[in-house]
């Protein structure tokens, strides 16, 4: 008897482990190899599981009973952050889906899910039929007042139907701003952006354990704006009402979250105004939680940062960065002389630029290295450049100082010593050189 009770308790969370499951279709198939699932919650991401995609495009993860209802993350190839998409599970059902890196993921199995997309492109669509309605040379109130009350009905419909699910937390945030009456162009972009955030609870714990906030922040950072050619000045200002939303939440969130927000503006190629968030709320917000991780990143991002002017450093025994005038563009690279990527691309940079002297860029060659050896005879495939040796390799302090992390590494500067570009492949280097 004490055998068959001991089976039985063994047994009893094994049956009881495996409550539903995720499944999925990629395609092409033999572009996705494997799986990885993550719990969203708070600005955290926690493992769950594992899962292997077959010759066919298939996938499967049990998700056992233990896991919580929420906002969970798949990751499907590296890196992670560029390849990743965010689902609903309520613990209810199974989540079914398809997935083509084009067209994106659509739900076959999970009303959660299906409820919330279909939302998302019933108000994304009656939003862009009211608003073609000021590319036409006059308006009509007949017809405005109709497709405003179409965007209210289509919101007052997924509110309803939405009620008690967790999709509701997310279709009651995503309000748009309904005019009552017929706005010119110019009152309604400027109540777009004043009750932009009206709906959004950034307390809400839910909505900080998915990128909602993170998304509807860089939106109206780079496309709230009641100028159709904004200045820097008014980027700042939107900066400075998501920060200002942002306070309420907790201090580790907020560092969090401005830190993807940093991370997505440097991607946009909007470098001056992640610089602009760095010091004036990211930074401070480090420093106050004594995180001296990020503070190191921060300092070394604004040290690095486009728009400002180049750390200096010694050349030779006689001129330092600063003190090089022969040229009206500069180019540091970064090196070393055991990269094979360096040795493959230095050549083509050093012919590309001797072959076109009207350029007139004084390369400086920093080579990371361990000893010097390989290095001296490596340089002589290159007399034109300016060649400097970094001992010490990674923990060089020109390494530090331009917080070096792969070899090659280019930066390029104007005559003043202003980092204009930081081009991080080859082909890139080559567009900013074929465009100076």
């Amino acid at each position: 008897m004490f055998k068959q009770l001991f089976y039985f308790s063994v047994m009893l969370p094994i049956l009881g482990f495996s409550q539903h499951q995720l499944k999925g279709v990629f395609s092409p198939a033999n572009e996705f190899k494997a799986t990885m699932l993550y719990h969203l919650s708070e600005g955290n991401a926690t493992y769950m599981s594992y899962g292997t995609v077959n010759p066919q495009g298939e996938m499967k993860i049990e998700l056992d009973a233990s896991a919580p209802s929420g906002i969970y993350k798949l990751v499907y190839a590296l890196p992670q952050a560029d390849h990743n998409f965010e689902f609903i599970y309520d613990a209810n059902e199974d989540v079914v889906f398809n997935f083509n890196p084009d067209s994106g993921v659509t739900f076959i199995n999970s009303k959660e899910n299906q409820l919330f997309h279909s939302y998302t492109q019933a108000i994304n669509n009656a939003q862009k039929e009211l608003l073609q309605m000021y590319a036409k040379p006059s308006m009509k109130s007949r017809v405005y007042k109709r497709r405003s009350q179409k965007v209210d009905s289509i919101q007052k419909r997924y509110t309803l139907l939405s009620k008690g699910t967790i999709a509701a937390r997310f279709i009651n945030a995503s309000q748009p701003y309904i005019a009552a009456k017929v706005e010119s162009a110019d009152l309604f972009t400027k109540n777009v952006k004043t009750h932009y955030f009206d709906a959004i609870d950034f307390k809400d714990q839910l909505l900080q354990s998915s990128n909602f906030l993170i998304d509807k922040s860089i939106d109206y950072i780079l496309r709230m704006h009641t100028s159709a050619t904004p200045l820097l000045q008014d980027y700042k200002a939107n900066i400075d009402e998501v920060s200002k939303q942002f306070s309420s939440t907790e201090p580790s969130f907020q560092l969090t979250s401005l830190v993807a927000l940093n991370d997505l503006l440097i991607e946009s190629q909007q470098e001056s105004l992640a610089l602009y968030l760095t010091k004036t709320f990211l930074l401070p917000i480090a420093i106050q939680l004594k995180d001296t991780e990020q503070i190191t990143n921060s300092e070394d991002f604004m040290r690095i940062a486009i728009g400002v002017k180049a750390p200096n450093f010694q050349v030779n025994n006689q001129k330092s960065l600063y003190d090089l005038e022969d040229a009206t563009n500069y180019l540091l690279i970064f090196w070393s002389s055991d990269c094979g990527h360096c040795l493959k691309e230095l050549p083509e940079v050093y012919s590309y630029l001797a072959s076109r002297p009207e350029k007139d860029f004084k390369v400086v060659a920093i080579g990371l290295e361990t000893t010097p050896e390989k290095w001296n005879k490596t340089i002589k495939f290159w007399p034109q450049f300016t060649h400097v040796i970094a001992k010490g390799k990674w923990d060089s302090k020109l390494s530090k100082l331009y917080a070096v992390e792969a070899t090659p590494s280019y930066y390029v500067l104007d005559a003043s010593k202003t980092i204009t570009s930081k081009p991080y492949h080859l082909k890139d280097l080559m567009d900013v050189l074929d465009q100076k």
